[in-house]
């Protein structure tokens, strides 16, 4: 499977840490900065986003990323942001999940820092399973994504999110979305973060409160009561089949 790491010009330090990990079997994007958007993209930052630059760069970075994935046409491929420590059987991982998942589907998230509630869909090596969120994680340090996946995450609409934001309210995109627990990728932390901290916290939530809360019941209503139910269990059993075509994706 084609593994992309996203990597900014210059930060040969982080370059050289992926490698260590991943030796020769990724191929780099460039980053996007903030200030150089592409031209074709910069539609979708335009207007009153309330993102910061570094923030518009991260989300172009990862744009590019999925018109590369495109236009290869590649049945699916891995991302990665260059700060992201790898479990050993990380791609043995994403084969196994990739290969459990029927139908269509969008994005499987490979990272996290806490447990999200979620329920089992089926087993994984090393004691990790295959499942689906009940709130997508809010990174986008790892993940694999599907030709649909990108179609959808690449459609013009004015940003006014983070992309990982963004993809954590995934059904205003009508974004599929599945998740390998425990992750086997997380954020190293070795890195300073290019990305500073907002001066104020943001809730996005309040430019649409009814939305936000139409797509979160509709997340529950997808998922089913008793797979909700599930989903904040310490140990769950498998989601009850009926419902797992229809369940809610981010």
């Amino acid at each position: 499977m084609q593994v992309f790491v996203i990597n900014l010009a210059g930060a040969g330090d982080r370059l050289a840490y992926m490698r260590d990990q991943l030796g020769d079997g990724f191929e780099r994007i460039e980053a996007v900065r903030g200030s150089a958007v592409p031209e074709h993209l910069a539609g979708n930052f335009r207007g009153t986003t309330p993102l910061l630059p570094e923030e518009i760069g991260c989300y172009a970075s990862h744009l590019v990323a999925a018109e590369t994935i495109q236009a290869r046409k590649l049945s699916c491929a891995v991302v990665l942001e260059d700060d992201v420590e790898l479990a050993d059987d990380f791609r043995a991982v994403v084969k196994e999940a990739v290969g459990q998942l029927h139908g269509e589907w969008d994005i499987l998230s490979l990272s996290g820092a806490k447990q999200h509630p979620h329920c089992r869909l089926s087993e994984l090596a090393g004691g990790r399973e295959l499942v689906r969120y009940l709130h997508f994680p809010k990174t986008t340090a790892a993940y694999a994504i599907s030709p649909s996946g990108c179609r959808k995450l690449l459609v013009e609409r004015v940003r006014s999110r983070p992309i990982d934001v963004d993809i954590r309210y995934g059904w205003e995109m009508g974004i599929n979305g599945f998740g390998v627990f425990p992750p086997p990728a997380r954020q190293t932390g070795r890195f300073a973060s290019s990305i500073p901290k907002a001066r104020q916290q943001r809730f996005y939530w309040r430019a649409d409160p009814f939305g936000y809360l139409m797509g979160r019941l509709d997340g529950v209503r997808r998922l089913g009561l008793a797979n909700l139910v599930r989903a904040y269990l310490p140990k769950t059993r498998p989601m009850d089949p009926s419902s797992q075509g229809d369940a809610a994706g981010a």
